[in-house]
């Protein structure tokens, strides 16, 4: 197994309840992003999980994401849109974009977190026509992220892992 490296910026706590996961799936402990130091700290892989501000990593997430370098790296994102969205997609894409030089993305994960009641009470005095209001991820992500959410999470960093396993081993068979 690969050494993890996974920092977590989590407002409700949504996106940490999926880190948490991810990192005992992998034998690590998750860090909150304002500890953690973009340093891989001889991580083979760093995983960075976020929640989404409009549409994309939050700006702190983002600067952080673009002092990362030369290393592997994993997003996660909570949201309340459902994971297959064209938002979901996007707000990864997003992160993505902001990523440090030499970096390679191993593979992507999110699902639905919980709405604040604070969030849903501003949605809640929304004009008709603003386009949140037609959404339903506000309320289909109640109760998320759930425990098959968890179990999801907990799989994909096993496959992630394994993932840059295979991709090692690729690069490897190139060499010779």
């Amino acid at each position: 197994m690969n050494k993890w490296k996974i920092v977590v910026s989590s407002v409700t706590g949504n996106t940490k309840k999926i880190a948490d996961a991810m990192a005992e799936a992998v034998g690590t402990t998750a860090i909150d992003l304002k500890d953690a130091s973009p340093e891989t700290d001889g991580a083979d892989i760093v995983a960075v999980g976020f929640w989404l501000w409009r549409g994309g990593p939050a700006p702190k997430t983002a600067e952080f994401l673009s002092r990362l370098h030369d290393t592997n790296v994993v997003l996660f994102a909570t949201h309340a849109a459902d994971a297959k969205s064209e938002h979901a997609v996007t707000a990864l894409a997003r992160a993505a974009y902001n990523v440090g030089p030499n970096c390679n993305i191993i593979a992507t994960f999110s699902c639905q977190g919980q709405v604040s009641e604070a969030v849903l009470a501003r949605r809640a005095k929304l004009p008709k026509d603003d386009p949140h209001t037609k959404s339903t991820g506000w309320i289909t992500s109640k109760g998320h992220p759930n425990e098959e959410d968890i179990a999801n999470a907990a799989e994909f960093a096993k496959k992630a892992d394994h993932k840059l396993e295979l991709l090692k081993k690729f690069m490897e068979k190139g060499k010779k």
